[in-house]
Formats: structure tokens, sequence, C-alpha cells
């Protein structure tokens, strides 16, 4: 499904939420650093974006996928995922993963945010745009002069 739109805070979450659960399955070993910082940034901008019930369900969702994920890793039980991956397949255009990225920043920016904070939320913001290809997608709108 292509997203052309602006995202609001609790849908940026959706979408952190959704990617990061993504990167568990690729799990074998242990939870890879950048999990642990989606899963920061998700905390900040529930806090810092008021997001109240709505950001507490994408929390409770991402942390009972990582214990999940670090059950496999350490007894090799697989559970199932709590919601089917492949109903949430989202790939939002560059638009939209700027203003994601813009929101991710301007969060990154506030008084309230500690400095580890602020680095998982720019780390968030690479790690997103890179498994949603932004790159790609913006190397492939250039428009010869």
């Amino acid at each position: 499904m292509k997203i052309n739109t602006r995202f609001t805070p609790t849908e940026a979450c959706t979408l952190i939420a959704h990617e990061t659960v993504s990167m568990l399955d690729m799990v074998q070993t242990e939870i890879p650093q950048c999990v642990r910082e989606c899963r920061i940034a998700l905390e900040v901008l529930t806090t810092v974006h008021n997001l109240g019930e709505d950001g507490e369900t994408l929390l409770d969702w991402l942390d009972t996928e990582i214990a999940n994920a670090e059950l496999y890793a350490t007894d090799g039980i697989n559970l199932p995922y709590l919601i089917d991956m492949e109903c949430l397949t989202v790939e939002p255009d560059a638009v939209a993963q700027m203003d994601l990225v813009w929101l991710l920043f301007e969060t990154a920016a506030a008084e309230k945010c500690e400095p580890e904070q602020r680095q998982a939320l720019v780390n968030t913001a690479q790690t997103i745009t890179e498994m949603c290809g932004l790159g790609d997608l913006l190397m492939a709108t250039l428009q010869s002069n």
C-alpha cells in the first residue's frame, strides 16, 4: 500500500513499532541495538507528544514482541507474532518518510529529551528510512536538468 500523507505522532509511532517488530524476524542470537533504540524513540515520542493509551499500547506490543524474540534467541522457542505482519505492509513515499524524519528530529530537539534519547531518535530516523528505502525513492525521482 502506498502512502502519501503527513504522519501524525500516533501514525509515526505505529510505523516505528511495525518496522521494529519486522526487524525482530531476523534475530538469531541477540536483540540488535537498533531495536533497542527504536524502542527508546517510541517511548520518547509517546511521552513528548502525549500519546497516552495509544502510545502505551504500541509500547506494550513492542515489548511483548521483543520478549518473544529474546525467548527465541535464548531457548529456541518461536512464538507467533501478535499481529499478522503481512496485513501491516506499509510503503510510505518519500514525502511521508521525510515527515517522519522531521518529527523525530523535532522531538529530539525538545528540551525534555536527554542526550541518549536524542541519539536514539536520530538513529531511529536513519534506521527507519533505510528500511523504507528513502534513498532509493529520492534517487528514483531525480529528473535530469
